[in-house]
């Protein structure tokens, strides 16, 4: 950083001023910091000279209580000469020589040894001004501290030198009780007398060395936050500085922006004057500055007849204070037609109107996107349109395709013209059916790229755009389940699922309110499986919560039917909601909501764990085979909602020898199977089907035998059965119109392995 241009003119006296504050605030934290730092450790020290002054006191009339000690007598522990007391010395009937220790002699002889162990040990003194032994004799300032006793003092402490070291010496008063009378009674002493004081001295020297230490590291610790501080105002100067700069080039800046605008900008006076006109209108219209000056009728010239009215009922009400934006087209000079978004507004100068300032800007790319937004949703309905007839029409091809085979089958080379008949019939169907091709492939968009993912990772992903889309006043609490199950998905649609729920969220919560986003990993019962039309099985649940208004109970029934919304206009398509639910029906999963008015709403997405790695998930598709004997005696289920396949099926199947049961919906195939008891070797499924789709029946007829052999056809496009999870890698799938040579050798086969 240049400091020198940092610190010039007013920036640098607003600087240095903030420097100086800064450092006299940094100082006085120091010295406040070190000064605290010292009375704690002062006081540190004087509680551990109580501590010791407490024990001293309870040993002492530990001794006291039990009316002295005796121990041998020896060179190191001679008779107390001012022990005046005839049981001082005794003979034990070994002929031992005892003495006497009273709690002084006791307390003495244990600080001598601790004077011999540590450099600097704690001092014990008990003293009096008339003392029997002279050791005892109150110093100067022990002699205070018994004077300030005998005034009501209760404690003494100060930090003084004891043979050149510092210590912190602290004082209270030795009180007369009923066992010190044995020594001290003739002294006149009573029981609560003040005969002197303890004194208690503990080395300073460790304190002050941790003193040291720590009052180094507040020191360096605030030398940085003080530079931390000064290269912080120096910026905030620096950036002062620039700002003072572009004021000084505003003027420069806004004449520029006007000259270059990619907007049509001017100035016109309410008699139609030009006042001023940006450059930019010769790009966009063609016409130059000067064309629009010399004649101002140009404006209105270029105006596309079928927009004309519009653009004059616009400029008519010159002199109102609002205008709606308007839209219209114009006519280049070079004949291209051009969208242009109108603006303006009007312009005063102490209270007089001067005109209008009037902003153009070409939206013909946008009008563009907007007619081709138009036509790929026309496109989007048409392909499910599409979906929707092949699959009727793939129904229709099968019985037509199949009876007339079974026709020409039957009539052989008997009649050439019946014959000609059927081929005709049958080529017809071929082109029918490619015409069905067509539909699905028209029909066929890939909107779902499923993959196996982690349910968890994709929030945090994303969870850096929550915050951004809910704003400061929403609290965001997301929370991560710690057991999760993989689920294959579209990753981009799963962010779409918690994007429109959290926009939802957000608007539901104006005043501000928590969102709370949550994982868990659950197990889904028979229960909610009917209620919600999933299987059961294990899920992964996506919980959207918010503190919002709620919704109102007879309305909860209605938010995912498209276009309703409980938003006020123009704040909701009522498409948000309705998208939501069907990208996670796709997924095979279900929606619940709650909601209380008032309370908040919660969103309960439920996806279900995929168990294998989702490669290759889609159908199988049989392929054409040798011809083989495809005769054969077994039972088989046909379940199929369509009648005219449903009989062509049976009769195909019968007249190969097989015995035929047929159902009208799923729910009616697995009581067939379940009441046959065994018999049925094999199950021909149409998926899509009402009360119970064929792979729901499916997975009811595998809980009863897990062997269970089956063929899936549908005339629905391939994609679409795959984002409904209809298709799993290694079931036998055809499509419709049916193939029936190629649907008896496939029967053969799973049946007999040839």
């Amino acid at each position: 950083m240049n400091f020198k241009n940092s610190l010039t003119g007013l920036p640098q006296k607003y600087s240095l001023c903030l420097i100086g504050v800064w450092t006299a605030l940094v100082a006085v934290s120091a010295v406040w910091n070190i000064y605290q730092i010292r009375e704690e450790a002062i006081e540190r020290a004087r509680v551990e000279a109580r501590t010791i002054f407490e024990h001293n006191i309870a040993y002492r009339r530990w001794n006291t209580m039990l009316g002295g000690i005796y121990a041998p007598v020896s060179d190191i522990n001679r008779p107390n000469p001012y022990i005046a007391d005839v049981s001082r010395d005794i003979v034990t009937t070994s002929g031992a020589r005892l003495t006497l220790i009273n709690p002084f002699r006791m307390t003495t002889q244990a600080y001598d040894l601790l004077l011999k162990q540590s450099p600097h040990p704690a001092i014990n003194r008990t003293v009096s001004k008339s003392p029997l032994n002279p050791e005892n004799m109150a110093d100067a300032w022990e002699q205070k501290g018994i004077t300030a006793f005998e005034q009501g003092r209760d404690e003494v402490s100060e930090i003084t030198t004891i043979n050149d070291h510092p210590y912190m010496r602290i004082m209270r008063p030795y009180l007369t009780v009923e066992g010190c009378l044995k020594c001290h009674g003739y002294q006149g002493y009573k029981v609560g007398d003040i005969r002197g004081g303890m004194s208690i001295a503990v080395p300073m020297q460790p304190y002050y060395e941790g003193l040291a230490r720590t009052r180094k590291t507040v020191l360096v610790t605030h030398l940085l936050l003080l530079v931390a501080g000064v290269v912080g105002i120096l910026r905030f100067s620096g950036s002062i500085h620039k700002t003072q700069r572009k004021i000084a080039e505003s003027e420069w800046k806004f004449r520029t922006l006007s000259e270059f605008s990619t907007d049509w900008e001017y100035w016109i006076k309410g008699n139609r004057e030009i006042v001023y006109m940006s450059p930019s209108c010769e790009r966009i219209t063609g016409y130059t500055q000067e064309e629009f000056i010399g004649n101002p009728a140009l404006l209105c010239d270029i105006v596309h007849p079928d927009d004309g009215g519009v653009y004059r009922a616009h400029m008519d009400d010159f002199h109102a204070a609002e205008h709606e934006e308007i839209e219209f087209r114009i006519i280049t000079k070079d004949g291209q037609v051009k969208w242009l978004s109108h603006v303006c507004a009007p312009i005063y100068a102490d209270g007089v109107f001067l005109g209008r300032s009037v902003s153009n800007r070409d939206v013909s790319d946008s009008k563009r996107l907007e007619e081709q937004l138009v036509q790929s949703q026309k496109m989007e309905s048409l392909g499910l349109l599409a979906g929707g007839i092949a699959h009727d029409f793939n129904n229709l091809l099968t019985a037509i395709t199949g009876y007339a085979s079974l026709l020409s089958g039957m009539l052989g080379n008997s009649d050439e013209k019946t014959g000609r008949y059927v081929r005709h019939v049958l080529n017809a169907s071929e082109r029918a059916q490619r015409l069905t091709s067509s539909l699905l492939a028209f029909s066929r968009k890939q909107i779902m790229k499923p993959a196996v993912i982690s349910l968890n990772q994709v929030i945090k992903e994303i969870a850096g755009l929550f915050k951004s889309l809910i704003g400061e006043d929403i609290e965001l609490a997301i929370s991560y389940s710690e057991e999760e199950f993989p689920v294959f998905a579209d990753p981009h649609q799963i962010e779409q699922v918690l994007m429109n729920l959290i926009t939802n969220a957000r608007d539901a919560m104006p005043t501000g309110g928590v969102l709370a986003i949550a994982t868990a990993a659950e197990t889904i019962d028979d229960d909610f499986a009917m209620k919600h039309g999933v299987r059961t099985g294990r899920y992964m649940v996506l919980s959207i919560s918010d503190t919002g208004v709620g919704i109102d109970r007879a309305d909860l029934p209605h938010v995912f039917e498209p276009f309703f919304t409980t938003k006020g206009k123009d704040k909701g398509t009522g498409l948000g909601l309705a998208m939501v639910y069907g990208i996670v029906n796709q997924h095979g999963g279900a929606v619940a909501i709650s909601s209380e008015k008032g309370r908040g709403t919660t969103f309960r997405i439920s996806l279900p764990a995929t168990e294998g790695d989702g490669e290759g998930a889609g159908c199988a598709v049989e392929a054409a085979g040798d011809e083989t004997d495809v005769r054969g005696d077994e039972t088989i289920l046909v379940a199929e909602d369509d009648e005219t396949v449903r009989e062509f099926l049976k009769e195909t199947l019968e007249g190969c020898g097989y015995t035929v049961m047929t159902a009208a919906n799923g729910v009616d195939a697995v009581r067939k199977y379940e009441e046959q008891g065994g018999r049925i070797v094999m199950v021909i499924f149409d998926i899509v089907m009402p009360r119970q789709s064929g792979k729901e029946a499916y997975e009811r007829l595998r809980a009863i035998n897990p062997a269970v052999k089956a063929i899936f056809v549908s005339g629905y496009p391939q994609d679409m059965l795959t984002s409904r999870g209809i298709c799993e890698e290694g079931l036998h799938f055809m499509p419709k119109p049916l193939d029936t040579k190629l649907l008896m050798r496939t029967i053969k086969s799973m049946l007999h392995g040839a």
